[in-house]
């Protein structure tokens, strides 16, 4: 199989606006700030740069926790099994941390789609 890569995304923390995470940093790869118009595609990398002291990081895919916590200062994920998406879903790293102060968390996600997936090659 052949990816087509969709590119990097860069999301710098806001204070939530999701209403899970309240008062408290969150990067927010929404569906609509994405952009994609394939029927699936995939996060398959992240890097996490510029996180406050002692603060931790969780990931989440719509409402589920993926199961994975960004430890301190800053780091790499990369996958054995990306993450699969569909245009509907927004990706959040909900950080423990009251929004306030810095550093501010940012997080780099790169994304692909596999053309040959039915609703992917329009």
């Amino acid at each position: 199989m052949t990816y087509i890569g969709l590119g990097p995304r860069t999301v710098t923390a806001a204070k939530d606006n999701t209403g899970r995470n309240t008062g408290n940093w969150t990067n927010a790869f929404t569906a609509q700030s994405l952009g994609f118009f394939v029927s699936q595609y995939e996060c398959y990398h992240m890097i996490v740069n510029s996180v406050p002291a002692g603060a931790q990081g969780s990931l989440f895919l719509g409402a589920n926790a993926y199961g994975f916590t960004f430890p301190n200062a800053g780091t790499e994920w990369d996958p054995a099994q990306p993450m699969l998406l569909n245009p509907g879903t927004d990706l959040n790293v909900f950080w423990n941390v009251a929004a306030t102060g810095t550093p501010v968390p940012v997080v780099t996600a790169w994304f692909r789609y596999d053309p040959a997936v039915p609703g992917n090659s329009y």
